[in-house]
């Protein structure tokens, strides 16, 4: 009898479970269907077109799954258009609610940060707490890398690229602070300089590229 009740329990127990997690897999799917969810942004200028490559979830519709991620990009004359486009190949709109990265390519030294920047800013979606980096290398090797660290998320890319041996109060420059800085009293501002490692890591090269007004100098 007791074998029987407790069997019983078990299996509502089961059925009440399923029911809880009923609804995460329903809103994985409707995000999967309806956007596309960004967690890094690679942004370059090379040959009078931006090139932009977005490192964004792939959703397992198992509730108890990883979710995985790839790199999708675009060029075109405009960061804009490039977007536009991107969401077009995808067939769905991008949103940069779980965007903790805002990479940026050497091509863009001859361009004003705060004008490029000020849409992401601007942008409700957008946490200002992303981070900024600058690379010298190209941006979709250093996003791509990210991805092959194995199970370190994109959130994980700040943390890493925050570490700094000879500097352990190093703390990387997000998209809010660079604003504050350029547009302050000095309106200099500076963004850490990352790059690949041995064997594909990533790694905080330790130096800074540094901007008055949002200008390279």
């Amino acid at each position: 009898m007791f074998k029987l009740i407790w069997q019983k329990k078990f299996v509502i127990l089961t059925l009440v479970a399923l029911v809880a997690l009923l609804p995460m897999a329903i809103t994985k799917q409707s995000l999967a269907l309806s956007k596309t969810i960004v967690t890094a942004i690679g942004i370059d200028f090379d040959n009078g077109e931006y090139k932009i490559v977005c490192e964004h979830i792939i959703f397992n519709f198992d509730p108890f799954g990883v979710m995985e991620r790839e790199l999708v990009s675009a060029t075109a004359p405009t960061i804009d258009e490039a977007l536009k486009e991107i969401s077009h190949n995808q067939g769905r709109t991008i949103s940069f609610s779980h965007c903790t990265v805002i990479l940026l390519g050497d091509g863009l030294q001859g361009k004003n940060l705060l004008n490029l920047l000020r849409p992401f800013l601007l942008n409700s979606d957008l946490n200002n707490s992303a981070a900024l980096f600058w690379t010298e290398e190209d941006v979709h090797d250093l996003l791509e890398a990210s991805i092959e660290i194995g199970d370190v998320r994109s959130a994980k890319l700040q943390q890493i690229a925050e570490f700094n041996r000879t500097n352990r109060n190093f703390k990387a420059t997000t998209l809010e602070r660079f604003f504050k800085d350029s547009l302050g009293r000095s309106g200099r501002a500076k963004i850490t300089i990352m790059s690949k490692g041995d064997n594909n890591s990533l790694e905080n090269t330790g130096e800074v590229i540094r901007f008055y007004r949002g200008n390279f100098i």
